[in-house]
């Protein structure tokens, strides 16, 4: 996908609530599609020898992660998908918003805060 933050932002926002007079997902398919399908399971392709640890271990949904300790979004409700160097998108069906960052600065480490920032200022935004 290529897209601007702030359009990333308003297509998830409008699977989880009204934008502009337009909802893409009814609450019942949201429901459906982001049932979890793994839980701590060991990542398909990992390399022989490589194991990742349960708590970096991402949850996966019909075609999206899901919130997990490595990636929580704005909580357990949250489902999206990251982009290359530091990029997300996701939506919050709890709290009704849809977030997207996207960067110019591409990072590989998985330790960059960027985003995670982000997402805690806008938790804090919304109570």
């Amino acid at each position: 996908m290529l897209a601007d933050a702030r359009s990333l932002a308003r297509m998830y926002a409008a699977t989880v609530s009204e934008v502009d007079g337009v909802r893409l997902l009814d609450p019942s398919t949201v429901e459906t599609m982001t049932e979890v399908q793994t839980d701590k399971t060991r990542m398909h392709g990992l390399p022989p020898g490589l194991d990742i640890p349960a708590d970096r271990s991402f949850f996966m949904s019909l075609g999206f992660w899901r919130s997990c300790a490595p990636m929580p979004m704005m909580g357990p409700g949250s489902f999206g998908h990251p982009g290359s160097g530091g990029s997300i998108g996701f939506a919050d069906p709890d709290a009704r918003v849809g977030f997207g960052y996207v960067t110019n600065l591409w990072n590989y480490r998985p330790d960059d805060t960027r985003a995670a920032n982000l997402i805690k200022a806008v938790r804090s935004c919304l109570g």
